[in-house]
């Protein structure tokens, strides 16, 4: 039997290959887009990755200067109403920040993340009686300020 009697014709074969060879460069333009996406989306995903750690660091230390520059105020603002007055605060502090210190004019509040250790210090026109206290993981802690004699004594809530 030849291919006649099977009922094919050349004209028939040759449309079959054709839709074969269509449908084959259907595939290969479809690997190909696939294959420029992961080209571009990998290298992206790869830098987010690795960078989202820095900038939540970097995050973190502009917060802990947001919260020194509030303690200094608040110290201020008792500093100068004179003896007695006593203020009391709220003050949100970054989850990377372990302790604040209060030393003569300055505030002091150290940030550790991984192996990076950063102290963010400010200084004001107010004398504080030295004072450290710890902040596990960060978070919202409450404050008193209240001035001794012309010096500022801050307390942790």
């Amino acid at each position: 039997m030849g291919w006649m009697a099977r009922g094919f014709t050349l004209q028939g074969d040759k449309m079959l290959m054709g839709m074969g060879h269509m449908r084959g460069q259907v595939a290969i333009e479809f690997l190909a887009v696939v294959a420029f996406f992961m080209l571009i989306s990998v290298p992206l995903f790869m830098y987010f990755y690795t960078a989202a750690p820095q900038k939540e660091y970097y995050a973190s230390l502009s917060q802990a200067e947001s919260a020194a520059d509030e303690l200094i105020k608040y110290g201020e603002l008792v500093g100068t109403q004179g003896n007695g007055t006593t203020v009391s605060r709220v003050i949100v502090f970054p989850k990377h920040a372990t302790r604040v210190s209060f030393n003569s004019s300055h505030v002091s509040i150290h940030i550790e993340y991984s192996d990076l250790k950063t102290d963010i210090v400010r200084a004001g026109p107010v004398n504080f009686i030295d004072s450290t206290y710890s902040l596990p993981a960060g978070g919202s802690y409450s404050f008193t300020f209240k001035n001794t004699n012309g010096n500022v004594y801050v307390t942790k809530g």
